[in-house]
């Protein structure tokens, strides 16, 4: 108990006396070596891995040193490091409860990596969405070259000059682009959080709207370089991964992990892993056997796709699925054949250890509340969310924990950097930074490179595959008065009964069909014209068998309810003009077989978010 109050008083003393210090110069401190960096969310790979060494086997009964502590802000925003910069983001205002009060603005800041102290602050105004779980931003900058790229809760994008923070353009993607105000399923809507990443001279990020589910961005000027996608967007960090030697990047978006051309925005692949709410938050995870892991909680869970190519084409094989392991939205970690996690959704959660190649569990260690993850020096940093920091071995027998402390006071929903031996760590409240090497061996520096991921890269774009009989591709409002719906004919899984107002469809390039709705609960429909492919519905599951016919998409199979009752159902999708018809037929028997008919014409703006099906609730 001694031992806690002289750290708590300490670390008061750092804060109070960092809570003084008049904003520094840039340039005042000395920068650090280029090659330690950690330029963006999850470090060099984005996947959470540092090849920092000389971390300490265990700490003091009062935790690692602390190097520095000082107050900071509301907020869920990651600390990125370049250069001896820190940057992040914030908002002032309580921390500690649930109605605030916060400011109407948010800020992105640079710190000293040595001291703390601030370097340079923009600020700019920003309303309060549903900050019921915590107030935003919730988005981690980006730093590529001179420049630092952010995006705010309300979607706006700003390109900063890393040393002074000035400027060098922005977006709103509210009023430029239309993009929907927040994500159009979830109850609570936090406001933006998807992480932007680099590629080549571009910038990529999620938008949402018609057409603009994915925007790349020029880094220099802002240009908009492409925009691509009708899907419903997330906001999860998106990764850069490679097959066939050529780049794609990987978004985890609201129903579906989907894989694009970097240099185009070419959709290439599309597979579903449907939350029912567009909350799927965490990074996907990808390694050398092309195997690619993505989790989340709610009506998911955990879910591994093989890809593979073929030629131009990529192709996606499930290997497995399970609704017990959930990692709902902090960070997980790959190392060898298994994957380590927090699972758990509202209730209790468990350290645990997947097999990547079965989906099995090899063990679960109680004690650890949702936590983010850290993998370094043949160690696992662990921060959980009620602000405990802790060292482990992690294996695919056991959980060693070999060192435990209280860090924090209030939520801590960030994830960990490691810089050499100095971890930067903030809640709520504060940041700090603290030394987890050898003791007496002085800082060790990460080795890693500067470079974003793939981002300097300048591979030849895909060649363009062949095109499908016909283009469903696109965002679809239902036409009421040109309609004939029938009680038992709808669209299975989309809702609960009938058919969605809107359709999201998307047709990636491996010739795979997609069909999305903005119902909260609802599920994805997937076709894989030339196979059979199960779907989940309200109340059970659908499995058709696709096939062209012409230009009509001919889906024929069985409903099967979680009571066995089962019903054939017949669907066809074709284009009459610019307009989707949808006929669906079910049941067997002549004579007791229903019909509908749907037609939808193209939706060019969701409208403002308190008319959708899941409205935003605003004061």
């Amino acid at each position: 108990m001694r031992v806690m109050l002289l750290r708590r008083t300490l670390l008061a003393a750092a804060l109070l006396a960092l809570s003084l210090t008049p904003v520094a110069r840039a340039g005042d401190q000395a920068p650090a070596s280029a090659s330690s960096n950690w330029p963006q969310w999850g470090g060099p790979s984005r996947d959470f891995h540092s090849s920092s060494t000389g971390l300490a086997d265990s700490w003091p009964a009062e935790g690692p040193p602390v190097i520095w502590a000082r107050p900071l802000g509301n907020g869920h925003s990651g600390i990125v490091v370049d250069d001896g910069r820190l940057f992040t983001m914030y908002r002032t205002g309580n921390a500690r409860a649930k109605i605030g009060p916060w400011k109407s603005e948010e800020v992105v800041a640079a710190l000293d990596a040595k001291t703390g102290a601030t370097l340079w602050e923009h600020t700019y105004p920003s309303r309060h969405e549903d900050f019921s779980f915590g107030a935003g931003p919730h988005s981690t900058p980006i730093v590529v070259g001179d420049r630092v790229f952010s995006v705010g809760t309300n979607q706006q994008m700003f390109a900063l000059d890393k040393r002074t923070g000035k400027v060098l353009w922005s977006h709103d993607f509210i009023a430029e682009f239309k993009s929907p105000e927040l994500l159009i399923r979830p109850v609570v809507k936090v406001g933006y959080s998807c992480s932007p990443i680099a590629f080549a001279d571009t910038i990529i990020c999620s938008v949402g709207g018609p057409g603009q589910s994915i925007m790349a961005f020029r880094q220099r000027d802002g240009a908009v370089v492409w925009k691509s996608g009708d899907f419903l967007t997330s906001g999860a960090p998106p990764i850069l991964i490679e097959m066939g030697g050529r780049p794609q990047v990987v978004f985890f978006a609201g129903s579906t992990i989907t894989g694009l051309d970097p240099s185009t925005g070419a959709i290439l692949w599309s597979h579903p892993h449907d939350p029912g709410n567009d909350l799927n938050c965490s990074t996907p995870l990808f390694g050398p056997d092309h195997v690619l892991f993505m989790s989340s909680a709610y009506q998911a869970g955990s879910r591994a796709i093989q890809l593979s190519q073929t030629g131009d084409i990529t192709n996606t094989e499930e290997l497995w699925f399970t609704n017990r392991v959930r990692f709902m939205f902090l960070g997980a970690l790959r190392v060898g054949d298994f994957v380590y996690g927090t699972t758990g959704d509202f209730g209790p959660a468990f350290l645990t250890a997947l097999n990547i190649k079965t989906g099995e569990s090899a063990w679960q260690v109680r004690g650890f509340a949702r936590a983010s993850l850290l993998h370094a020096d043949g160690k696992t940093i662990v921060m959980n969310e009620d602000g405990d920091l802790a060292l482990a071995r992690l294996s695919p027998t056991s959980a060693e924990i070999l060192a435990r402390v209280k860090v924090f006071d209030t939520t801590s929903w960030t994830a960990p950097t490691l810089m050499g031996t100095a971890l930067y760590a903030r809640d709520r409240e504060k940041i700090v930074a603290l030394n987890l090497g050898v003791p007496g061996a002085g800082p060790a520096a990460a080795v890693t490179s500067s470079a974003v991921g793939a981002s300097t890269r300048r591979l030849v774009p895909l060649a363009a595959p062949a095109p499908p009989p016909a283009s469903l591709n696109g965002s679809w409002q239902l036409d009421t008065a040109a309609s004939t719906l029938t009680d038992g004919a709808g669209f299975s899984g989309l809702m609960a009964a009938g058919a969605p107002r809107w359709m999201f469809v998307t047709q990636p390039a491996n010739g795979a069909i997609v069909i999305e709705s903005p119902i909260n609960t609802g599920h994805t429909r997937f076709y894989r014209p030339g196979r059979s492919t199960t779907s989940d519905t309200k109340d059970g599951t659908i499995t058709m068998l696709a096939s062209w016919v012409g230009k009509t998409l001919v889906a024929e199979g069985r409903a099967v309810t979680s009571g066995g009752a089962t019903v054939a159902v017949k669907e066809t999708l074709s284009l009459d003009g610019e307009v989707l018809v949808v006929e669906i037929l079910t049941g067997e028997v002549a004579g007791s077989q229903k019909t509908t008919r749907l037609r939808y014409t193209r939706l060019l703006d969701v409208g403002p978010c308190e008319t959708w099906p899941a409205p935003c609730k605003r004061k």
